[in-house]
């Protein structure tokens, strides 16, 4: 009786090595790129981006700037939906908000397609409007960089660069209520203001995730106006430009320090 054997050569292995080298750093890198936003949401520093944290992640963020004192809880519901309730402090003026984000994965990034992953969000769908914003994102990974390009609505839109194309599907679209009537009671959906307003922005950025450390260094643009803080006390923001490195301290531990605007510093764990 022969017995029989296995013949595994060196090429093999070596490129069995590599397959595996492969998949633990593509991991690695999707676990950099789901990093949360000091809004809790995954994201750069402020703003978001398409992409999404694993399915049943509950993440909590805190995080402190100049001007807000954030408290975050975001739970990734199922793969295409990401929530986020939020609790907020201003620190120029004494008021706390309570409001809700929404984010859903409209596609996902193929490696092997030039299309990017997309997700469409709308932060404070249910709340007072303070932080009201719609988004439509697009994100696509290039090695260890990672690229966000957004379309925004309210803040999101910031002073404007073309008009509000859903004005020309109906007009309720021209008029955002909260440019208009002001700022609502909260506890209640403002679907009338949902991707509302004379015209839209852009936001985005980028970030870079270090192979031999556990860092991504971020720079992004935000053309957020903060017009409510302005009006109560605020300074008005600088530059849209913000920049920042989060560490991964230990898994699922992240620490971030951003420059925001210019000259604000912030922090979120």
């Amino acid at each position: 009786m022969s017995s029989g054997r296995v013949h595994i050569n060196g090429s093999s292995v070596r490129h069995s090595t590599l397959v595996v080298r492969g998949l633990v750093l593509g991991l690695a890198l999707s676990a950099t790129l789901a990093q949360s936003s000091d809004f809790g949401t995954t994201g750069l520093i402020d703003t978001p981006t398409a992409r999404m944290k694993a399915d049943g992640t509950l993440t909590f963020t805190l995080g402190y700037d100049q001007r807000h004192k954030q408290f975050g809880l975001t739970y990734q519901a199922l793969p295409w939906l990401e929530m986020t309730y939020r609790y907020t402090g201003f620190e120029d003026y004494f008021y706390w908000d309570r409001n809700y984000e929404v984010k859903a994965l409209l596609w996902e990034e193929d490696d092997y397609s030039p299309l990017p992953q997309v997700a469409v969000g709308i932060r404070d769908a249910v709340g007072t409007g303070v932080f009201g914003a719609e988004y439509l994102v697009a994100s696509k990974r290039f090695g260890q960089w990672d690229a966000s390009l957004g379309v925004g609505w309210g803040r999101l839109a910031g002073k404007g660069i073309a008009t509000n194309p859903l004005t020309y599907v109906a007009d309720r679209f021209e008029v955002r209520s909260t440019q208009t009537d002001g700022f609502g009671e909260g506890g209640e959906l403002a679907t009338g203001d949902f991707f509302s307003g004379p015209e839209v922005g852009l936001f985005g950025g980028v970030s870079y995730a270090f192979s031999s450390l556990p860092l991504t260094a971020m720079v992004e643009y935000n053309p957020d106006q903060y017009t409510r803080d302005v009006l109560r006390g605020a300074p008005e923001p600088s530059s849209a430009w913000s920049a920042g490195v989060t560490w991964q301290a230990r898994d699922n531990v992240d620490l971030a320090l951003s420059i925001q605007h210019g000259d604000e510093i912030a922090l979120r764990w």
